[in-house]
């Protein structure tokens, strides 16, 4: 009897991405099996170690990193590092036991899942934000009562319903959803024939190709005779137009690396049906090489200032922090500093606000405001702030002394009045819009959260919302509040909440002496 890799481990080489960064394999030695056998469980269980360590190095610069910037929700990777240590533990339990007999060792190898998990990492490591691994996206969300923000698969494989689509890897800061399946060329055909599925060569033209995307684009009928691939595709289809993120329905990978193009008809003629979803396909022959983990770390944490609109919309907490003497300077804490004043300046010892959150997510953005805000940022610089906060206030909003100075003419005074190197592509003065926006098309849920808001608030949120721009705010309580309207009150399918960079630190005025506790 051979002793080689089964086939769904040989599909992907020993030598692969997910195995180059590590040490040579550990070795167990069980007397009563081929010693072939055994190099083949040494590499699958040294296989299985790098996967789950490569894991852990990922989970570990998430942690820090969120920790660092405070302010947006978790990645959610505990399915993904659950069901690789899980992994791990089954190779190693099944495969070291000292009375291992041949056949059954032949049973733990070909049940392994190694082949899905690598080729679900390499998938990630070639993409960048990962926010969720292994998540359900809902349509019709309203009529069967599912959460705007989906389900993780441990929580919805008992709730999901009939309009649920399973996401593998929600990548690009939530923008692209990544499908992966290791299905290959011999299991698909066999799946067609199974299920009496004919192909039509005359559908391979072009004509008949551009009726099939037009087709998908607006069927949401399954047909039971399609295979599974296909099927999933729909559903991704039909979930992603459901979940706008920034407007936009993700963009769906399909990673398929196993199957390959242009060898089969009845094979191709599926992926064309794929492709006519809206969906990018990979197969073996167009997949491109997976880079080391350590070459692409940095890219695969979250950093929503990629997802940012290009305009961006400042409101008023985001106004002071700009203008506070605490960003631009050192300040010593004094006794008449109010409690919160002498917490941020101990805080900015330790971490620039501007150099480390606000420039890098501002820089290169046309930047505005709203009236209101800018009129309440007015009225605190007017009773606290000290005179060069005042300046600060002036050039960030081209008022006063600065009405009507170039840009070049605000960023040499503002580089002036700061210790911090300033970017050459912030974008100051900040323009106010006077404008009262039309938010009558907003969802319904903009009723209640109207309600709730402050007037201030209200304007400053319901106006980057009816804009469809991004907010940005450190007024935390408030953005916690909009999101738990949303999730309470719901959204209709293609509806989308307004979008909100929330700064983890905020920065008051210093306060000229006298100031109240």
């Amino acid at each position: 009897m051979s002793t080689s890799l089964p086939s769904e481990l040989e599909s992907l080489s020993l030598d692969s991405s997910s195995s180059k960064e590590n040490s040579a394999p550990q070795t167990h030695s069980q007397p009563n099996l081929p010693p072939d056998l055994l190099t083949t469980i040494n590499t699958l269980i040294t296989r299985c170690e790098t996967l789950s360590n490569e894991v852990e190095t990922y989970v570990s610069a998430v942690t820090t990193h969120h920790s660092a910037l405070r302010n947006h929700g978790p990645v959610e990777y505990g399915t993904l590092r659950s069901d690789f240590k899980n992994e791990l533990n089954f190779v190693r339990q099944k495969l070291t036991s000292p009375d291992l007999i041949e056949q059954k060792a032949r049973n733990y190898i070909n049940s392994s899942n190694l082949v899905y998990h690598e080729a679900l990492w390499d998938a990630a490591k070639r993409s960048s934000g990962l926010m969720a691994f292994r998540k359900y996206f809902f349509w019709n969300r309203r009529k069967e009562g599912h959460a705007p923000k989906g389900l993780s698969l441990s929580k919805g494989a008992q709730t999901k319903g009939k309009s649920a689509a399973l996401v593998d890897i929600v990548a690009r800061e939530g923008r692209e959803w990544i499908r992966v399946s290791t299905t290959n060329d011999r299991r698909l055909v066999f799946e067609l024939a199974k299920q009496g599925w004919r192909h039509d060569s005359d559908s391979d033209s072009d004509d008949d190709d551009q009726d099939t995307r037009q087709q998908a684009a607006h069927d949401d009928s399954d047909d039971e005779d399609d295979p599974e691939i296909l099927r999933n595709a729909r559903d991704l289809a039909r979930a992603a137009r459901a979940n706008p993120v920034r407007g936009h329905a993700p963009q769906v990978r399909i990673v398929l690396p196993r199957i390959r193009a242009h060898l089969t008809p009845a094979i191709d003629a599926i992926l064309t049906k794929i492709r006519a979803t809206g969906a990018i396909l990979q197969t073996a022959d167009t997949i491109p090489p997976t880079p080391p983990l350590s070459a692409v770390l940095p890219t695969l944490l979250v950093n929503h200032a990629r997802d940012l609109s290009h305009v961006l919309n400042i409101d008023c907490t985001i106004l002071l922090a700009l203008i506070s003497d605490i960003s631009h300077r050192e300040c010593a804490v004094q006794a008449w500093h109010p409690r919160e004043v002498q917490e941020q300046i101990s805080s900015e010892a330790h971490e620039k606000l501007l150099p480390t959150h606000l420039y890098p997510a501002m820089r290169g953005h046309d930047l505005v405001t709203t009236a209101a805000a800018a009129g309440q940022m007015r009225l605190i610089v007017d009773t606290i702030a000290t005179d060069t906060e005042k300046l600060r206030a002036d050039i960030l909003l081209s008022a006063n002394a600065f009405a009507g100075c170039t840009k070049d003419e605000c960023m040499q005074r503002w580089k002036e009045l700061s210790d911090h190197e300033v970017p050459p592509d912030f974008n100051i003065p900040i323009r106010v819009d006077e404008t009262v926006v039309d938010d009558a098309k907003l969802p319904a849920v903009k009723q209640r959260l109207s309600e709730q808001l402050s007037e201030l608030n209200r304007d400053i949120f319901l106006y980057g919302w009816a804009k469809g721009i991004t907010t940005l705010s450190s007024n935390r309580s408030c953005a916690r509040a909009i999101e738990a309207t949303i999730n309470e009150v719901g959204l209709e399918d293609g509806e989308a909440g307004p979008h909100v960079w929330l700064c983890g630190e905020s920065r008051s005025l210093i306060a000229k002496k006298g100031r109240n506790h």
